[in-house]
């Protein structure tokens, strides 16, 4: 029986992972999964939140899904099916790669005998909307063109007037998508995956002539990222303050994302996400390690080094 698997696209920041985890803890998935997630970059944060729904993981960090889509990618499902034999295999790419380039490898003989594409869906934050699409919209348009459906997150946040504009957009660019509204605090986790056309990818022929890079700009050549790993205690406010420096300051370039885990005062651990003027930060209780990774462009490592050390 072919293994199924979900693809949980969209870009920096959006929430893939927090859906992930929130469908795990509702119960919307069987047992028996695997996630595979990756970063772009040399370290991996996310699956230290995974780690906490006692989901395996395993984590691709050499490269970027969209940059090496026919290497790792690929090695990495075949090991995880025969190392773990699960039902189902969820895949949250890289916030940069194109979905696209992720579907292509699915189309590959050995993956085709093997995996059953069910679920594609993309994440979009409508706050960030005009902002990503004006500024990285071959990234952003191939996410939504190759989702079957669209899920928006903290739409409890936006007014209805701007909802309903970003939702013109998005139809404008993609008629075929289904469009999910409602906020994740009181939807049902299984909705979330029902009326999705599951279609076998791999059946598919229309994909095929279909699947075409809108442009050759990989996310390697738009995008960098690097990491840092600072070892004093910092406050919750120490810690806004310096992003919301970050945002008014062109010294640093354009971070367009960090996130990391940090030691606090009291001693426990916090995990943060930055996402352009936006700041949440979580307890975390299965980390030892302090990391802050940042992606952005045209990035001023010395100047973000300096600021945190």
């Amino acid at each position: 029986m072919k293994v199924k698997v979900d693809i949980f696209s969209g870009f920096l920041g959006a929430g893939k992972t927090f859906l992930i985890k929130k469908l795990i803890k509702d119960g919307a998935y069987e047992d028996n999964i695997v996630i595979i997630e990756n970063e772009f970059g040399e370290v991996s944060i996310d699956a230290l939140i995974l780690k906490e729904s006692n989901i395996k993981i395993k984590e691709i960090n050499s490269g970027c899904i969209c940059c090496e889509v026919t290497g790792d990618f690929k090695n990495a499902i075949l090991e995880v099916i025969e190392k773990y034999e699960p039902s189902r295999l969820i895949i949250e790419p890289s916030g940069v790669a194109k979905l696209s380039d992720i579907l292509k490898v699915f189309k590959e003989e050995r993956l085709k005998e093997k995996v059953y594409v069910d679920n594609v869906i993309t994440v979009i934050d409508p706050e960030k909307f005009d902002l990503y699409i004006n500024n990285f919209k071959d990234f952003y348009e191939d996410q939504i063109i190759y989702s079957k459906k669209i899920i928006l997150s903290r739409t409890q946040k936006i007014k209805k007037d701007k909802l309903q504009e970003v939702i013109a957009k998005i139809n404008k660019i993609s008629k075929k998508n289904t469009i999910l509204t409602e906020d994740w605090n009181v939807i049902n986790s299984l909705d979330i995956l029902r009326n999705i056309n599951t279609k076998n990818i791999n059946e598919n022929k229309s994909l095929k002539a279909n699947l075409r890079a809108i442009e050759n700009n990989k996310a390697k050549d738009t995008f960098e990222s690097f990491a840092i790993y600072p070892n004093k205690r910092i406050s919750k406010s120490e810690l806004v303050s310096k992003f919301k420096f970050i945002s008014s300051s062109t010294s640093f370039g354009e971070v367009l994302r960090a996130k990391g885990i940090v030691k606090l005062i009291d001693g426990s651990f916090g995990q943060f996400d930055f996402v352009k003027d936006e700041f949440e930060i979580r307890k975390i209780s299965n980390s030892k390690d302090t990391v802050i990774s940042f992606i952005g462009v045209k990035l001023n490592k010395k100047e973000i080094e300096s600021l945190f050390n």
